[in-house]
């Protein structure tokens, strides 16, 4: 079953503002144990023809992956993740996209794995010489496309 974390609260100067964060992780359970679905994440992320990233780190001991791809093109970019832009930036074009994303794999039984996936997304925008770079929010559509390849069911997600 895959889950979603939501928003928190962050207290500033005594009144709480709620904010989303930027990284949030998905879950789910793939029906392999945990050294395959590991081995399947980082041949898929190796292989950078395929999944379009950079393997950065495999750790088979722990289990975790991090993977990066940059230069995102617009219409990847605005189905995986959007910019809460301030006021100055909102008619800003997208320069540079990038995802960094860490994969998380644990046992979960003998013939399944618990595998967690957060993708750190960041924008620049600009406009002639200024220009803004912006931590930004997912949709959970790269998450959840990580999920499947790790053999996690698509209903699940």
């Amino acid at each position: 079953m895959a889950v979603s974390v939501g928003v928190f609260a962050l207290v500033l100067g005594g009144r709480a503002a709620f904010a989303q964060p930027a990284i949030i992780p998905h879950l789910g359970r793939a029906p392999h144990d945990a050294s395959a679905t590991f081995r399947t994440l980082k041949s898929y992320f190796a292989d950078t023809p395929l999944s379009q990233f950079r393997l950065v780190s495999a750790d088979p001991a722990t289990r975790t992956i991090v993977a990066k791809r940059s230069a995102i093109d617009s219409a990847t970019w605005t189905k995986w993740a959007y910019c809460k832009m301030s006021a100055t930036h909102l008619i800003d074009s997208l320069n540079d996209a990038s995802a960094t994303v860490n994969v998380k794999i644990d046992r979960a039984g003998h013939h399944a794995s618990e595998v967690r996936v957060g993708v750190d997304f960041e924008g620049t925008y600009g406009l002639g010489s200024n220009v803004a770079t912006q931590q930004c929010i997912s949709n959970g559509v790269l998450e959840q496309s990580i999920l499947v390849t790790a053999g996690v069911p698509a209903a699940a997600n």
